[in-house]
């Protein structure tokens, strides 16, 4: 029997860091127990030693645990060694988490430091450039816009090439709205990439799933409460502004458009349709319209939140208010969210919580045409008339034309969103190593869109036409119902763990829409629809659908003495959106990975401090339809009997019940290398997916009529995926760390279901053939002639065949067929806005308290088509030009240019070609920061605050491309799956400094 002085043995010691300084904080356990201590404020430690103790470990965030024999000591002094890559770090990855060292799967995660170093907006904004294979384009500088998120490739034409977003464990599915989420709650963002990660969410994640973990008080230490407040206030200016032509470069162009324009018997325009506009282009009125519209905008934020980690309970309770102005007037957005999490022992065997959060927002919609600003807007308009009122039309067509004046200060347009996300839990562990866990979640989101055109809108007052309103409403709500069950059996060398789960999901959407015209005054705007006078233009529209899933899922993972790792997950899926006989599909994936750097065999190679191998492979679905689609649906139409209107009701189009998953088969290859104690370290991967039985509309007979959705067709994406980590220095009082991520994807369309290409009709002003699906190209591909110029020599237009057709200083093409006409069969592939790789280069330095960090974003490769070019070198008189027109062609004066001379869309045939296409690659300073943390204790504030940083951060700083069109990630068509890279000046992006603070109490 031992002596009650051996039962009370106690043991301690000291834990520092590298440099020998003090390091609080650290987690200090028996081996195999769950008792333990917390190194205090200097390192240190005592705690009594059960009987049977023989092993401690020491823990801590950011360094790499260590196990140290008891072996009879009563003192241990541990040195803890920083872990640079994070092998020892958890990551989350569905339905679980696991050591980075013990994972199998692609994934790519971003911490709560990286995206608290800058003042970062949106959730989107954390990934650009950070994690490699994902890669984010901002297309537009609205506030509150969505970016477009594309892990590893495109991989569906009709379907939903969005990632998947998990939310503390809640689906919110792949069109949940950024704008919901505080991004200063974010403890974590994981994205899953390869089959082994994705396939546990089966049809959900074909296109990537991004787990999104919010902030909890189990880091903190017990009995601690901390209150967090981050203040920062932003200064907004419009970056890469668009240049346009002034007033007197569109005068002298338009006196020489009307001197060459052919008569009647040309081209149907004569001198008296296209007069002669300014006998001194010198003294044309001039409106700069872009600066017109545009002001430098303010962001105020501010965090508060308030983290506890007591016996029994943590929590994380915080609020936040982010009001932005758009660098374009009259746009904006402003946010209130509120998030509570709480966790709580119940007792040994049952524990609870709740993730809440609560958003609502108001954002104020560009009530500017910004487009229409840089192609229609002449510069030669007036806002005001001599009376004081606004101008009504284009000066040169006559044509009626909006007001940007008028737009900003008259229309009212904007929606109204509140969201409520939350996810409830109970876990149940009867016996160690077992649990069981139930979740219920709930997302409800309301979206309200207002509009009013007041009928005192020069253009509407000119018709007489009133006011116009509309009002648009969805309600959504989804409920997600999981059920899982886990074990961990621990055999000494051999360790498995288990995952057998049921899930459940059901989301509704509910429409109405609403509209009205002929208003007679404008005091009620919106809030009265009746009030519209016009019964044959006011409108009503609903709608409703609903899918349900139902999932049994499972994953088991087999580790041998922590060397040799294999993952097998399956998930049956079941959808409501097909045919009974297509419901359910089975998407299973395999995972190995050894980890070479545990063999003792590398003993002999000091220098490598982690090396692992792995691969897999896996099929993972995508349900590209909306609900409904397999059925016959009919559409309300009207027709005249007798001269009076009967309603009628047509076929809008055929079943499809033979609709089916798209199915992608992907397997990936990765290594993984650390060096000098994983001070140096990169991660390679390369993997090939393969996407079958798209969904693509195809046309049926004329006697059929229509066209039917069906699968056929597939499309391949391959890559290179490349991220580098390095500690460079690591001082006490300094260092400096370097991350660099580059990206490959090459995406090509396999198959078409024997179709040549599809056409993608964009850009519509082209008879939407300047994008198209090409089997061996990517999707999409630019489609056009070869320009060549212009036409210098009569000779030129004789060899071509195009005399009465061309003229001097009109346009060149290269004629493949030799037909002397320029027709589809001289178009070709011209260019593809996939980039051939993409990436980041991140530098963090530390020096006595200063932080400094630096990020750069960089595209290759990829091209944009610029329809300001389309309309500025071969648009009519009556829209804007850009400045190179300047160069023209002019007979006598400069007959070398290749930009074509002053004349008529008409008159300068003008197919798509490669003068429309430019390289959109860029270089750009992101972001950069710099902060100090205040001396507190120095300083004699330590009983006030325990942490006091103040920063300045700039965002967007300096761009390098050859793009013309301001920036090169701003796109027309959004997050359209494949119309990306056509641009002819969106609402552009904001350069952005700010000054802000950030205090812990």
């Amino acid at each position: 029997m031992n002596s009650d002085g051996e039962q009370n043995k106690q043991i301690k010691g000291t834990v520092r860091d590298e440099n020998g300084e003090p390091l609080p904080g650290v987690t200090i356990v028996f081996q195999g127990t769950t008792q333990g201590t917390i190194s205090d404020i200097d390192g240190n430690y005592s705690m009594i030693m059960p009987d049977d103790a023989e092993v401690l470990v020491f823990s801590f965030i950011g360094m790499m645990t260590q196990e140290v024999s008891i072996d009879g000591k009563e003192e241990v002094n541990v040195t803890m060694i920083q872990d640079y890559i994070g092998i020892e770090e958890v990551v989350a990855i569905g339905y679980g988490t696991t050591k980075k060292e013990d994972l199998v799967s692609s994934v790519a995660q971003v911490k709560a430091e990286i995206i608290e170093n800058q003042p970062t907006v949106r959730v989107d904004q954390a990934l650009q450039g950070r994690a490699a294979g994902v890669e984010v384009t901002s297309t537009s500088g609205v506030p509150g816009g969505n970016a477009v998120i594309r892990i590893r490739g495109t991989s569906s034409i009709n379907g939903n090439n969005n990632p998947l977003y998990v939310i503390d464990g809640f689906i919110a599915g792949t069109d949940f709205n950024l704008n919901n989420l505080n991004v200063n709650d974010i403890e974590s963002i994981e994205v899953l990439k390869d089959a082994t990660a994705l396939a546990i969410y089966g049809t959900r994640g074909a296109s990537g799933v991004i787990l999104i973990t919010s902030k909890n008080g189990k880091n903190l230490a017990k009995g601690k409460t901390q209150v967090s407040v981050n203040q920062y206030l932003s200064y907004q200016q419009t970056a890469n502004r668009i240049e346009l032509a002034d007033s007197k470069l569109y005068a002298e162009y338009r006196n020489e458009e009307a001197q060459f324009v052919p008569g009647p018997d040309g081209y149907g325009y004569t001198d008296s349709s296209l007069p002669l506009i300014f006998d001194d282009p010198a003294s044309a009125p001039y409106t700069d319209w872009i600066d017109l519209v545009s002001q430098n905008g303010l962001i105020n934020n501010t965090d508060v939140s308030i983290t506890g980690n007591a016996d029994k309970a943590n929590y994380y309770i915080s609020f936040n208010h982010f009001d932005q102005e758009g660098v374009v007037r009259a746009s904006g957005i402003e946010r209130f969210s509120l998030r509570t999490n709480l966790d709580f022992n119940l007792s040994d065997k049952f524990t609870t919580g709740v993730r809440l959060n609560i958003s609502k927002f108001k954002k104020e919609n560009n009530k500017v045409a910004y487009s229409q600003i840089v192609t229609a807007v002449l510069p030669i308009r007036e806002v005001y008339t001599e009376d004081g009122s606004f101008t009504s039309t284009n000066p040169v067509s006559g044509s009626l034309q909006r007001n940007p004046e008028a737009d900003i200060q008259m229309r009212v347009n904007h929606d109204l969103v509140t969201n409520i996300i939350s996810n409830a839990y109970l876990e149940f562990k009867p016996v160690k190593d077992l649990v069981f866990r139930s979740s219920v979640g709930v997302e409800l989101n309301y979206f309200k869109g207002n509009v009013y055109n007041p009928g005192a809108l020069p253009e509407r007052s000119a018709q007489g036409v009133g006011g116009y309103a509309s009002i648009d409403t969805n309600q959504k709500q989804s409920i997600l119902n999981e059920n899982t069950v886990t074990y961990n059996l621990d055999l000494g060398d051999h360790n498995i763990k288990v995952l057998g789960g049921f899930t459940m999901q059901k989301i509704s959407n509910e429409s109405v829409s609403t509209a009205a015209e002929g208003f007679p005054n404008d005091v009620l705007e919106f809030n009265n629809l009746s009030f519209g006078s016009d019964p044959l233009l006011n409108q009503v529209g609903s709608g409703y659908n609903q899918r349900t899933f139902v999932s049994m899922l499972s994953r088991i993972n087999y580790g041998y003495k922590g060397k040799y790792l294999l993952t097998l997950v399956g998930r049956r899926d079941g959808s409501s959106v097909f045919e009974n006989g297509n419901k359910y599909a089975f998407f299973p994936s395999v995972g190995v990975a050894w980890n070479v750097y545990k063999e003792q065999f590398m003993e002999d190679f000091g220098s490598i401090s982690m090396m692992k191998l792995r691969g897999s492979y896996g099929i993972v679905g995508e349900q590209g339809v909306n609900p409904y689609n397999s059925l016959a649906k009919f559409n309300s139409s009207a027709t005249y009997f007798n001269e009076t209107l009967v309603p009628a009701v047509l076929i809008g189009g055929l079943p499809s019940k033979d609709l089916t998953w798209e199915t992608t088969k992907q397997w990936d290859f990765g290594v993984e290398m650390g060096f000098l104690n994983n001070r140096f370290g990169f991660e390679v991967d390369l993997y090939k997916k393969t996407t079958e039985d798209l969904l693509l509309a195809r046309d049926l007979p004329g006697t059929a009529g229509g066209s039917q959705l069906q699968n056929v067709g597939s499309i391949e994406n391959k890559g290179l995926e490349f991220s580098v980590h390095s500690v460079n220095i690591s001082k006490s009082d300094f260092s400096w760390e370097t991350t660099f991520t580059l990206s490959a994807n090459r995406n090509k369309v396999l198959d078409l279901g024997g179709d040549d290409y599809i056409n993608l009709n964009q850009p519509s002003n082209q008879g939407g053939a300047g994008l198209r699906l090409i089997p061996g190209e990517p999707a999409p591909v630019f489609v056009g002639a070869t320009y060549l110029g212009t036409y210098k020599t009569e000779q030129e237009i004789i060899d071509d065949g195009r005399v009465g057709v061309s003229f001097l200083g009109g346009p060149r093409y290269v004629d493949l067929d030799g037909n002397s006409v320029i027709n589809d069969e001289d178009k070709l592939p011209i260019g593809s806005p996939q980039p051939d790789f993409y990436g980041g280069l991140r530098n963090t330095l530390n020096y006595k308290g200063f932080t400094f960090d630096c990020f750069f974003q960089y595209s290759y490769g990829n091209e944009m088509y610029n329809l300001l070019t389309h309309v500025g070198w071969f648009g009519r008189g009556d829209q804007v030009l850009v400045p190179d027109v300047a160069n023209r062609w002019v007979e006598g004066l400069n007959e070398t240019s290749d930009v074509p001379r002053a004349g008529t869309s008409t008159s300068l045939f003008n197919p798509n070609s490669t003068a429309l296409i430019e390289d959109a690659s860029f270089i750009r300073l992101k972001s950069m920061s710099l902060g100090y943390n205040l001396p507190v204790k120095k300083l004699g504030i330590d009983n006030l605050f325990s942490r006091f940083n103040v920063y300045v951060a700039g965002n967007n700083l300096l761009l390098i491309t050859n793009w013309t069109l301001g920036d090169p990630e701003v796109s027309n068509y959004g997050s359209n799956n494949l119309s990306q890279g056509v641009a002819t000046g969106q609402y552009p992006y904001a350069r952005t400094y700010t000054v802000g603070v950030k205090i812990d109490f």
